[in-house]
């Protein structure tokens, strides 16, 4: 894994204190903070289109942006490129083994203290039910190491850092698929690797509950650009969407604005929740 800017290149943020403005006691209001300035986020996966999307929202909102890529360095660099140098990073990161979790994190907050991680990173491989074993073995493990494994040890890892600082929020990125299975059978592993990442937010979430640690899920239909789409055929996508409530994809600046409104601190009862977003397709 290689940094692709300096460490210096991000100051320390200042993340609200325990005790004083604790969201713990702050509800639902109007009055909180409605900006991520002097904050610092850690967006993996930003090279696609729901993590660039992410990646511009959270800048547009004052925070210092460090995103990872695993391959497409130039539309990662690109994702960044609207947020001032003095507030974007960008690493290198194959999130595909707990260790390699690890090391991001430590290398992340070498470079800042981290008051967000955004969970975006994800693999999506086919696996056809009538597949070959060829297809099938390979499929499953990439995408339970991906979307399981590393994304739940970077999680697990931000988790004890801000538990101890009192403060911090983890957005897990899931799938419509996680809370109702693939409508595209040939995406049977990713379904069940992003319910398996849901429910490992929830109990993070009620395990950091009092330590002032947010843990959240959201989980969006389908995708209309970038990795939701990669892959696959075209016409199954369309087929999907035309039998959503709504007849459309989600836009990923829908996911991006959700993201950076459970960053701040205006709702902090709703750690654990899973917020659908997938208009109207399904209603829980």
């Amino acid at each position: 894994m290689s940094r692709m800017r300096p460490c210096s290149s991000l100051p320390r943020s200042r993340g609200p204190s325990r005790g004083t403005s604790s969201p713990s006691t702050a509800g639902c209001s109007e009055n909180a903070m409605t900006t991520l300035a002097e904050r610092t986020a850690l967006i993996t996966g930003v090279s696609g289109a729901l993590g660039a999307a992410a990646a511009a929202t959270f800048g547009r909102e004052g925070a210092r942006v460090i995103g990872t890529f695993r391959s497409r360095p130039a539309e990662a660099e690109g994702a960044l490129a609207g947020i001032p140098e003095s507030r974007r990073a960008l690493l290198h990161a194959d999130l595909d083994t707990a260790e390699a979790a690890r090391t991001l994190w430590h290398r992340a907050c070498e470079m800042s203290t981290i008051d967000t991680v955004v969970v975006n990173a994800a693999a999506l491989t086919p696996t056809p039910l009538d597949g070959a074993d060829e297809i099938w073995d390979p499929g499953w493990q990439l995408s339970l190491q991906v979307n399981v494994v590393a994304a739940a040890t970077l999680m697990r890892e931000a988790a004890a850092t801000m538990s101890a600082r009192g403060s911090g929020t983890i957005i897990a990125i899931s799938s419509w698929a996680a809370l109702q299975g693939s409508r595209i059978p040939d995406l049977g592993a990713y379904a069940a690797s992003k319910a398996a990442l849901r429910n490992f937010a929830q109990t993070l979430a009620r395990a950091h509950a009092r330590s002032g640690v947010r843990v959240y899920t959201i989980a969006p239909g389908v995708v209309g650009a970038g990795m939701g789409t990669a892959d696959l055929d075209p016409a199954q996508i369309d087929a999907v969407a035309d039998g959503l409530a709504m007849g459309d994809h989600v836009h990923p600046s829908e996911v991006a604005e959700l993201a950076a409104f459970l960053a701040s601190d205006r709702c902090p009862s709703l750690t654990g929740s899973t917020i659908d977003l997938n208009g109207a397709s399904y209603i829980r």
